[in-house]
């Protein structure tokens, strides 16, 4: 039986002041420059996405991120503990959040009639959501990227909010939620683009009702239930080579994917899969792989790739998540290639079939869709 989404609406009056919202100067920021509590979820879309129109910022760096909820005094970690030796304080990381009631979930990359069956389920439910573009929106007009804000009625320690990130994933969006938003310290800018994609902006809302916890939590599967990730089960130079032929696959001549790179092989070495030294030489030949543009300012400390590798942390999501995400990339770009030959020639060109044959060694069940397609 299907399940009636408004069944996971509460009693609780969508007046009440249970939010809070911890703001960040921009993307790179740890320390918060404002925080409030005793909020409304109304409240909380009108200081994140207000409906007089996005912010218009020329560079992301100046956009206002935000966590959906308020900070707890911790000691500091990371590089900010190296910037404070043996302090405490509020920073954004996975130590200072204490429980959440709200939810900024990423849509990257989706279709836009995943867009229209979302808001619609969305809309159809009845309950108070906040849908808006995302800074990048716009810079391929194929594809939508949002942000949905989300409200409980109570606020969730984070592993079970993490928990319930999962159902809303598989209940409102069709799994195709950015895991990365899976975590309570994931920061979410504020409603921003640049201006010369303002007139492809868009913000989507309705002040319903708000979800119940309790509602939600019974959706959440037995933890013996739960299907296992299961990791490639290579080493040593083979996993390398994997990560290699993914950073192949993306390419280092837009921003995002390469940070997504970075950010991959950062977390490579994190989980043991990738020696320091490795990580580093996949990272510096991928970055020089860039076109010509796209390395044009690494002269500048914010794009130098040596600077990056120095200082970046993968703080936002867990290890496992920033991997996945580069292979899900890296398969995506492979399939659109594969379908973009078919569609404008008819059959695959030696691109096409690189991208076949990267399918075919790592990702054979998308392969197989994609033969069927092909052949249909």
């Amino acid at each position: 039986m299907a399940l009636d989404i408004r069944a996971l609406l509460s009693n609780t009056a969508p007046s009440a002041r249970i939010f809070a919202v911890t703001f960040f100067r921009g993307p790179f920021a740890t320390i918060p420059s404002t925080e409030e509590a005793g909020l409304t979820a109304s409240q909380i879309i009108d200081r994140t996405a207000p409906e007089d129109g996005p912010l218009l910022a020329e560079d992301k760096a100046r956009v206002p991120y935000f966590v959906p909820c308020a900070l707890k005094v911790a000691p500091f970690v990371g590089k900010t503990a190296e910037r404070y030796p043996g302090q405490s304080g509020k920073q954004r990381s996975a130590s200072h959040v204490p429980a959440g009631a709200g939810f900024a979930i990423d849509l990257d990359g989706i279709t836009h009639e995943d867009k229209a069956r979302i808001l619609g389920r969305l809309v159809a439910s009845e309950g108070q959501f906040c849908a808006y573009s995302t800074y990048s929106h716009g810079k391929n007009p194929d594809e939508v990227r949002m942000r949905v804000l989300l409200f409980m009625d109570r606020a969730l320690e984070p592993l079970q909010w993490a928990d319930v990130w999962h159902v809303l994933n598989r209940v409102f969006f069709d799994g195709l939620a950015d895991v990365a938003t899976a975590k309570l310290s994931q920061q979410a800018g504020v409603w921003a683009t640049h201006p010369e994609r303002e007139g492809v902006a868009f913000r989507s809302m309705n002040r319903g009702a708000l979800l119940s916890a309790d509602a939600l939590l019974a959706l959440v599967p037995p933890k013996a239930e739960r299907p296992q990730r299961v990791r490639p089960k290579v080493s040593g130079a083979a996993l390398t080579g994997r990560y290699a032929d993914a950073l192949a696959m993306i390419g280092a001549d837009k921003f995002a994917p390469w940070m997504i790179g970075l950010s991959a092989l950062k977390a490579g070495v994190v989980l043991g899969e990738l020696p320091e030294d490795d990580a580093a030489g996949l990272w510096f030949a991928f970055s020089d792989s860039g076109s010509d543009a796209a390395k044009a300012h690494n002269d500048d400390k914010r794009y130098d790739p040596a600077h990056l590798w120095e200082t970046w942390e993968p703080t936002a999501a867990p290890a496992e998540g920033l991997v996945g995400k580069l292979f899900a990339s890296a398969r995506d770009a492979a399939l659109s290639a594969c379908r973009a030959d078919v569609a404008r020639v008819g059959h695959l060109t030696a691109e096409g079939l690189r991208a076949a044959r990267y399918l075919a060694k790592y990702h054979p069940r998308a392969f197989d869709e994609l033969t069927s397609e092909v052949q249909a």
